[in-house]
């Protein structure tokens, strides 16, 4: 088997569309008003409209996480933490995403 999609519940489903074009660039290939799903190449984020927000970190791969993570700023994210080295080998930087959902951008410092 192989994972390929997670559904996260949000109060606010337009807001969560949104957030997700503006600051990832990123389209739902299927909206609907109860649920939208969003393709990351052969991963799938399915929004589904709840009366509670789930609580998640989703995590993105980078080559260059300043880079990702200082073009999400400017397209209007919100810092929760700027990148910094990892004592793991990695470099990371977390973004207030849509509802309780958090969004971290790793970059490898090993390969």
């Amino acid at each position: 088997m192989t994972l390929n999609h997670v559904h996260l519940s949000v109060c606010d489903l337009e807001a969560a569309l949104e957030w997700t074009r503006r600051v990832l660039q990123a389209e739902p290939v299927i909206a609907n008003e109860r649920m939208a799903f969003v393709p990351f190449g052969a991963f799938t984020l399915f929004f589904d409209r709840s009366d509670k927000d789930s609580r998640a970190t989703l995590g993105f791969e980078s080559a260059d996480c300043d880079a990702d993570y200082n073009a999400a700023v400017e397209r209007g994210a919100e810092s929760l933490e700027a990148p910094v080295n990892r004592a793991w080998g990695t470099r990371s930087a977390y973004l207030r995403g849509p509802g309780a959902i958090t969004f971290e951008i790793e970059q490898s410092l090993t390969a």
